[in-house]
């Protein structure tokens, strides 16, 4: 099937997709810890049975069931040899299926096989130890085998990080030309385990150029609709919508899912609604859920799939791993911040040579805090790797701020790296005609779905003339299109020249940003403080020049947002502009950010401005402790309290950072006047306490606390030599915590023992896939206070109550805690555990309630 194919499928009809395939084999003999594809294989005639069966009740897509067929999950079962055998094996059994069916019933539409991908398990860098570019490969075993074996197209699903759905689409897009469809499973908090909204996933894999983009598992279609509304916000490909059948609860001892095939079809039809274009089942699904959708869809007089009069789609924008940022040609005015660039910054020169990646994190952070939208991160300088420093400060910024990246090197093998591993939408700066830049970048662009700045100047360097600099730009423009990017997709330098040098300076400018706004329908940017270079006083000739760019209609500006009269002209010039929410912007940022009296360096600095991109700044200590400017962002003041600005060590375990927390105590260590106990009690345990406070309150995701609770498990472990039986964290219970029987997975876990231990329980992880006896035996020899159960999957699930019932058996007093992605409070109830926990912030609370010998399901 080639993508225009799919393409004509998707635009002909809705795709009807298949229904649940684990629970099915389940109800059809497929053993508990078994491998399922392996099995399926073996039991060919059960799997052609229930494929056989979508078939009939009308799907248009069939998932071979090959859903964990890559190295890492078949590793668990020592099936890595078999890799190629099994995937193939298992997309052939499909086309059987539905073979047979067509000589069996005379049905003639086309099915198509989907070859089926899923995440390893394994957390991606920077979250976790699997290097990015190990997981491409992982996939692209899998994907090659899937291609060999004859799919249709690919299907990545139920995916929780849009990094690792980044690297399966690379991994399919770099082995074959097949279409591919990506849906993720969000939580009831709109987003993913990695924190990623349905907006930014639309957007980011939009432009990675997927061919449909959606949703599955996780939630019946009542609580998918709004997922579904959102995505279709920022893509004009068909959304996938593809729910479960309720949520599982626990009837007679068996996992039921609730929703009855009638009320399934009602529901997915209100996806429909909520702009969804191929529609199916997940888990509990059966073959007569899909009949009964098909039968009410049948049964709608308007079938036309919404992704063809979707308009005014989010396009214009970047993006992190979890967060979306609009641009506006006709909006607010915009701040690309430019300090983190070692040009003429020696402190900053000093810090990289170190490997003080740290640094590169406070100016970001700094640069947040005073307002700046986006930040261009340059690592071009003698001494260093470029490259190597630059892939580990992209990884580094994604984890300690929102703002999304303009990835600035002049080596576009840099700028390439860079977006490769960038988990979001980054903006490349820049793009020119001069030699080699299109033919490399452009490509680099389309693939990896990243805006780009336009510089227009030509292999002889920069235009001399208004038109010659027009021509520049169409000649780019043109170029951009022909290699599949957009208008939307493009931001044009004005080339700020020195209005010293060259009176008709700040008006050639004018005249770019009007022709790129009100000719081409292109955003404009420029560093704009060149404009005064080799004047006095020269921030107020910057400031002038920009507020007059504003009314020009320049979209942002390259700038250092430290600077304050800058900034305040930046919000003043919005509100004369009468731009959306600029009077409370500018009431904002003047009140926040007062400019009074200053010393004598601040007003020369203020005096004499900062060329753009000549890495100057300002002064990096004042600007790094700037106040608040509000938002709600890992690089935020804002979370760290008032009465705790100035503690370093709180801040530093608050912020993830690891190695600095270590130091900190090091150097306290070393100086002979530290208490081990102060340093505990007062400054790590606090810290992680407004780190589980913020996760609450979702301004941090799971990568922040992640970064957090190793900044303090490293901290404790340098303390524990100097703290007495007294002075040490108190015990407060033991904790036996497993991943349960015939389940493999143990991300959610893992992040538990690690907070639950350092909240001061003594925690015995005893891994995943871990049989009933192991679990009560190690309750026994330690004496344990708590267990905590963990399982991922449907058919996983029910091993919970067996554990339950062999510990009441065996007397163990342990108090029995569960979770997991399909777990409930109810389904904890029906099984008898004594508590449910949601998350691994809140299996601290609920570990401290079965402490104080609370009862019930919390």
């Amino acid at each position: 099937m080639t993508r225009e194919e799919f393409r004509k499928l998707c635009d002909s009809k809705i795709v009807i997709l298949d229904g649940a395939a684990g629970t099915n084999l389940q109800k059809r003999g497929m053993p508990e810890g078994v491998c399922p594809e392996e099995w399926a294989l073996e039991n060919p005639d059960v799997i052609k049975a229930l494929q056989k069966e979508f078939v009939k009740a009308g799907s248009d897509i069939l998932y071979a069931p090959t859903f964990s067929g890559n190295r890492i999950k078949f590793g668990e079962y020592g099936l890595t040899d078999r890799l190629e055998e099994i995937n193939m094996g298992l997309v052939a059994l499909s086309k059987e299926a539905v073979k047979e069916v067509r000589e069996e019933t005379g049905i003639r539409r086309p099915v198509y096989i989907a070859g089926d991908l899923t995440m390893t398990g394994i957390q991606v860098q920077p979250v976790g130890p699997m290097a990015f570019e190990e997981l491409v490969d992982i996939y692209k075993e899998q994907v090659k085998a899937l291609e060999k074996g004859g799919a249709d197209l690919i299907i990545v699903e139920t995916m929780m990080s849009l990094q690792e759905c980044r690297a399966a689409v690379l991994a399919v897009k770099e082995v074959c030309d097949l279409p591919v469809m990506v849906t993720l499973t969000f939580a009831e908090d709109g987003r993913t385990l990695f924190g990623s909204d349905p907006v930014t996933a639309s957007l980011v894999l939009s432009n990675m150029g997927v061919d449909a983009v959606g949703v599955n598992c996780s939630t019946g279609p009542d609580r998918m609709a709004d997922v579904v509304r959102k995505m279709t916000e920022a893509t004009s490909l068909p959304v996938i919508a593809k729910p479960n059948a309720g949520i599982p609860e626990l009837v007679n001892g068996e996992t039921v899912y609730p929703l009855e095939p009638d009320d399934f079809a009602e529901g997915v039809m209100s996806l429909i609604d909520a702009g969804a274009d191929i529609i199916g089942g997940c888990c509990g699904s059966t073959p007569q859920h899909i009949e009964k959708m098909v039968e009410a869809f049948n049964k709608r007089k308007d079938r036309t799939p919404s992704h063809l009069s979707r308009k005014n789609v989010i396009r214009r924008a970047l993006s992190t791993e979890r967060n979306t940022v609009p641009i506006d040609i006709d909006g607010r005015f915009m701040i690309i911040g430019e300090r983190i660039n070692p040009t003429g910054k020696k402190k900053l020169q000093e810090r990289l040579k170190a490997g003080d990646i740290d640094y590169v994190g406070d100016i970001a952070e700094s640069e947040v805090n005073n307002g700046a939208d986006f930040l261009d991160v340059n690592m071009g300088m003698n001494g260093i790797d470029e490259m190597d420093m630059m892939l580990k400060c992209v990884n580094h910024l994604t984890m300690v701020v929102d703002a999304p990246l303009c990835i600035d090197s002049s080596d576009p093998d840099v700028i390439e790296a860079a977006l490769r591993i960038y988990p979001g939408r980054a903006l490349i700066n820049s793009i020119s005609l001069e030699e080699g830049k299109c033919e490399k970048l452009l490509p680099a662009a389309r693939k990896y779905g990243a805006m780009f700045i336009l510089l227009p100047v030509s292999r002889d360097g920069l235009p001399k003339t208004r038109e010659e600099k027009k021509g520049n730009i169409r000649e780019v423009y043109e170029k951009a299109l022909a290699a599949g990017l957009t208008a939307e997709d493009i931001v044009v330098d004005g080339l700020v020249a020195t209005i010293g040098a060259e009176p008709q300076a700040a008006k050639n400018v004018f005249d770019t940003v009007c022709f790129c706004k009100n000719k081409l329908g292109i955003a404009t940017a420029c560093g704009l403080s060149n404009i005064s270079f080799g004047l006095p006083d020269r921030m107020f000739v910057n400031s002038a020049f920009m507020a007059m760019a504003i009314e020009a209609g320049l979209t942002m500006a390259i700038a250092n947002p430290s600077q304050e009269l800058l900034m305040h002209a930046m919000t003043a010039a919005d509100l004369l502009m009468n731009k959306p929410g600029a009077d409370l912007k500018y009431i904002n940022r003047t009140t926040d950010h007062k400019i009074g009296i200053a010393d004598a360096d601040t007003i020369e600095a203020i005096k004499n401005g900062v060329p753009a991109g000549n890495g100057t700044g300002g002064s990096g200590a004042s600007s790094v402790n700037s106040a608040s400017s509000g938002r709600k962002s890992p690089g935020s003041r804002n979370v760290i309290p008032a009465e705790r600005e100035g503690d370093e060590l709180f801040e530093y375990v608050v912020r993830g950072k690891t190695d600095r927390t270590v130091d900190f105590i090091n150097k306290k260590i070393d100086s002979g006047n530290f208490d081990a106990k102060d340093l505990l009690d007062n400054h790590l345990i606090p810290a992680i306490n407004q780190v589980g406070d913020l996760f609450d309150r979702q301004i941090f995701f799971l990568p922040q606390l992640i970064q957090a609770a190793e900044a303090m498990s490293q901290g404790v472990k340098v303390l524990e030599p100097y703290l007495t039986d007294g002075d040490a964290q108190a015990n407060k219970g033991t904790v036996i915590i497993a991943t349960v029987e015939h389940d493999i997975h143990d991300i959610g876990k893992n992040l538990v023992a690690l907070m639950l231990k350092n909240y001061g329980y003594n925690v015995i992880n005893l891994g995943k896939n871990v049989p009933s006896e192991e679990i009560i035996r190690a309750a026994k020899e330690n004496d344990a206070d708590i267990i905590g159960l963990s399982a991922l999957m449907t058919t996983t699930m029910m091993e919970m109550k067996n554990v339950i019932k062999d510990a009441k058996e065996a007397g163990i007093r342990a108090r029995i805690m569960i979770g997991g992605a399909a777990v409930t409070a109810g389904f904890a109830r029906e099984i008898g555990a004594d508590a449910y926990s949601s998350d691994a912030q809140n299996a601290v609370s609920v570990a401290a309630r079965l402490m104080n010998g609370e009862t019930g399901i919390y």
